[in-house]
């Protein structure tokens, strides 16, 4: 009787065709709803199991700008809030994430992903 090993990608949830070196993609089943990704800090992107696969590549264009703003120290997400600070001459402003509605164009920091991605 033969059995077949399973490879790294799909032990560990890893999406190969939008992962590259330094910014694995991992599908996730518990992200919150409404949540297609997530960018996170130490450069993984968590796409959710629920949007489709055509849908993957679009959501992770759009978090490795996510990525490049937190790379840069534009952008900054904790439990309770976002910090954005557009550039070097602007004040950071801190909005409170429980108020607010995240993933809105409205907000810079989605609006500049939104026409990067």
């Amino acid at each position: 009787m033969a059995f077949k090993l399973k490879t790294h990608s799909e032990i560990f949830g890893i999406h190969e065709e939008t992962s590259q070196f330094g910014t694995p993609v991992i599908i996730k089943d518990d992200l919150e709803d409404g949540v297609e990704a997530e960018a996170n800090r130490d450069g993984t992107i968590f796409v959710s199991s629920k949007i489709p696969d055509a849908k993957v590549a679009d959501a992770v264009a759009h978090e490795k700008v996510h990525l490049d703003q937190m790379a840069t120290g534009r952008l900054q997400y904790s439990e309770d809030s976002v910090i954005w600070k557009r550039d070097t001459r602007t004040p950071a402003r801190k909005y409170d994430r429980a108020t607010m509605n995240e993933g809105h164009p409205d907000f810079e920091w989605e609006d500049e992903a939104y026409k990067q991605s």
